[in-house]
């Protein structure tokens, strides 16, 4: 911003003296000037003017003793700091110029000496304290507007922040449905090609274990309309003569409530599962359980009940892993059923020897 080169305004000036003849002079020659001009005697009564009123300049005699400089500069920094305070003497010397100067004066008069320079060393000094005002409040516009910009940096750095953040959780769900996809496409493609149930169940849980680590798993196939049997199971760190008894105490508790549940179910405190399934506490004391049904149209073909130790905990990767291949699971063992329903339901009712059938064959 380009600063004035002059102040031509003028200011509200007091003359603090006691010299009458030297106070008039002053005063005449600053109000030929434009200045308004206030007179006081003492250090009191400019104190009690300074309280209603704004001085844009002070001048001080240095020869009076009733205005000592010192309560003076003292005065003037409390009631108004930007005030210019300049000294006056009819006898000046070197030794009182340099103390006044030096206590924070900005100029000493000799009247009458100076009183024809004073208009134009005033307007300097007017002059001056204009540009530092000016400069002090562009100094302070451009402090606030770099603490404007600063806020606004810090909030586009946050904005950025969480951008990134979400694009980064954006790319990493995208990244884990992408792997779930792939999974269900391989499990599929496994399962697709098994016919028989034995070996359907054998490839689903060798391809289970290798997604979710070692793990206890019981899987209860549907026999008839309320009963449900033990189809494949895996022991991973339990004593054989015991898992048996418990896998098929497990089966008459847990499944008729499993099979009305589409969801998967996870166990963090193998108490409360125990509790839920009137089972026993100590089998499932310090594990954590999984149960899933496997659903086929609008029937629960299979449930498959997952528990090791609570060390290592069935996490949301593997619980993604479970869900995807559940619902595959039960797809794929439907069709196997219903193929080889469909297989009995046109098997001929009579039986036919060799010859028979070759004849039909050949013909």
């Amino acid at each position: 911003m380009k600063q004035p080169n002059r102040c031509d305004e003028t200011t509200s000036v007091l003359i603090l003296g006691t010299e009458v003849n030297t106070v008039d002079a002053i005063r005449a020659t600053l109000e030929s000037h434009g200045h308004q001009v206030v007179c006081a005697k003492t250090t009191n009564e400019y104190e009690e003017l300074a309280q209603s009123n704004v001085f844009g300049m002070v001048f001080v005699s240095t020869d009076s003793d009733n205005t000592e400089p010192d309560l003076i500069f003292e005065s003037v920094s409390l009631l108004s700091p930007t005030t210019i305070i300049v000294g006056y003497s009819t006898n000046p010397n070197y030794s009182k110029a340099m103390t006044f100067i030096r206590s924070g004066g900005s100029d000493l008069f000799c009247v009458p000496v100076d009183l024809s320079s004073i208009g134009e060393r005033i307007a300097v000094l007017l002059n001056q304290q204009f540009e530092s005002a000016t400069l002090e409040s562009n100094a302070k516009k451009a402090l606030r507007l770099c603490d404007k910009i600063n806020e606004e940096r810090h909030r586009v750095a946050q904005e950025n922040d969480s951008l990134n953040n979400e694009l980064a959780n954006a790319h990493c769900e995208t990244q884990k449905k992408l792997q779930q996809v792939a999974i269900g496409a391989e499990f599929q493609t496994l399962v697709s090609q098994e016919l028989e149930v034995e070996s359907m169940l054998r490839t689903a849980l060798e391809y289970m274990l290798t997604r979710i680590g070692a793990t206890n798993a019981a899987v209860y196939l549907r026999e008839g309309s309320v009963d449900w049997g033990i189809g494949a199971y895996i022991n991973f760190d339990r004593q054989s003569e015991q898992f048996q008894s418990l896998i098929d105490t497990i089966g008459p508790a847990v499944c008729p409530t499993v099979a009305n549940e589409e969801t998967t179910n996870r166990y963090t405190n193998g108490e409360t599962f125990a509790n839920n399934m009137d089972l026993d506490q100590i089998d499932f004391s310090g594990n954590e359980i999984v149960t899933c049904s496997c659903f086929y149209e609008d029937r629960c073909m299979a449930v498959i009940v997952l528990f090791r130790d609570e060390t290592r905990k069935f996490d949301n990767e593997v619980m993604n892993t479970i869900e995807t291949i559940q619902t595959i699971f039960g797809k794929q063992l439907g069709t196997i059923l219903k193929i080889h329903r469909r297989a009995e339901s046109h098997w001929p009712s009579e039986s036919i020897d060799d010859d028979d059938w070759s004849a039909d064959k050949a013909a």
